[in-house]
């Protein structure tokens, strides 16, 4: 149910809350390179939050794609 520009808080174990901003999403298929899920080289904090997406395949499994949406810190 996100969208672009919603925002994700996370909180610590000691409470202190984190605030992030929908930023963009992309799908990826599944076995397709996904390294810019796990590289930035802005030096700002990022969470990226990734779940799969598409019609459940018996045989491999696995859903077709994943879905991840990008947050920035604010």
């Amino acid at each position: 149910k996100l969208k672009v520009g919603d925002t994700v808080d996370v909180v610590d174990d000691k409470g202190d809350t984190t605030t992030f901003i929908v930023r963009s999403f992309k799908s990826f298929d599944r076995n397709a390179d996904s390294t810019t899920v796990f590289t930035s080289d802005d030096g700002l904090a990022h969470l990226n939050l990734i779940t799969c997406v598409g019609v459940w395949n018996q045989v491999n499994g696995s859903y077709p794609q994943r879905l991840v949406v990008f947050t920035d810190r604010i």
